[in-house]
């Protein structure tokens, strides 16, 4: 098995992921990110991101591809679609084998596993997505200002994203 050492593991590559690796590598730490998917985790499949500091839009897609491209620009090494085979947390030492073949060892590891929106898996959801279906009321109530929108959900979550998005919307309705 290929044996790595490094100062910090890293696993997730979303946005969390990457700034994490961005600042160790230009510290002059060696960190690997280790993600099981696409590297940019769920902004790669944000439509429009107009809410990031010093951007005053962009795709989701090239926001996540432009902090790639910073991450490794600073020496961090980026490995995605990878298999995590084992992980120990106990020691000094922190080892994650990936990929059955591959053990990384660090003195440090950073989960930024991130999350995953709920799919209510309707007919026309992913078609629709950007386009008048949305995932996160703080990140695009601005797109529906004057807009009537249905709050699909229950529980304190889709209540608390329906009264913020009031702020926005004409008319709110929970289902």
């Amino acid at each position: 098995m290929e044996e790595k050492n490094v100062d910090v593991i890293i696993i997730g590559g979303g946005a969390a992921g990457l700034t994490a690796g961005m600042y160790l590598a230009r510290a002059k730490s060696s960190a690997v990110i280790l993600d099981s998917g696409t590297i940019g985790g769920q902004l790669v499949l944000t439509h429009e991101v107009a809410n990031y500091p010093g951007i005053v839009t962009t795709s989701g897609y090239q926001l996540a591809t432009t902090m790639r491209q910073q991450a490794k620009s600073f020496g961090c090494e980026i490995k995605s679609n990878i298999t995590l085979s084992d992980l120990n947390l106990e020691g000094e030492s922190k080892t994650v084998v990936v990929n059955n073949n591959i053990r990384y060892k660090a003195k440090a590891l950073i989960i930024a596993t991130g999350g995953r929106s709920r799919m209510l898996n309707v007919p026309g959801e992913a078609r629709l997505k950007g386009k008048g279906v949305s995932y996160c009321a703080t990140c695009d109530g601005d797109f529906f200002q004057d807009k009537e929108i249905f709050v699909v959900g229950g529980g304190n979550s889709s209540l608390e994203e329906a009264v913020s998005l009031t702020k926005y919307a004409s008319k709110v309705t929970i289902i």
